[in-house]
């Protein structure tokens, strides 16, 4: 008995090696769980000690590999921070236009504080698809600004 569970320890953990789902490493460590346990209890309940690792480790491995994805997200986004040129807008949906790495991206504005106009400077703060939300940046002194010049129809 103590063979099959380690059989089942050794080839779940090298397919762990060849596939990276944690899965099969939850199946190993329960297999290792109950190789150890054999030393200690009946033949009679292994199965069982084997069944209830497994379904522990298991679900253990599926919530740390939510809760690991869930934390991470918008970490990897390198657009956030970064500045874009206002090109014209906002329409009538509220969308402007903004020159960002070498394009025009349509973007809408996340906090309008004041009036933002054609040319001025903003930051990304969030994305959806190839939606920007961008904030304007905050002038550095709090003296009233004139409102923006008519755009002409480009």
């Amino acid at each position: 008995m103590q063979l099959l569970y380690l059989a089942i320890a050794l080839v779940s953990g090298i397919a762990e090696l060849f596939t990276g789902t944690f899965y099969l490493a939850a199946i190993a460590l329960a297999a290792l769980i109950t190789l150890l346990s054999s030393f200690f209890l009946p033949h009679l309940v292994l199965h069982w000690v084997f069944l209830a690792a497994g379904a522990t480790l298991a679900i253990l491995t599926a919530f740390l590999r939510h809760s690991l994805a869930s934390g991470q997200s918008g970490i990897n986004d390198l657009d956030i921070g970064q500045t874009v040129e206002l090109l014209q807008g906002p329409d009538p949906e509220g969308h402007y236009r903004v020159h960002y790495r070498g394009s025009d991206w349509s973007a809408v504005l996340e906090k309008a504080t004041a009036p933002v106009c054609r040319g001025e400077a903003a930051i990304i703060v969030g994305r959806e698809g190839s939606l920007l939300h961008i904030a304007p940046i905050p002038a550095s002194s709090p003296q009233a600004q004139p409102p923006c010049p008519p755009s002409s129809p480009s």
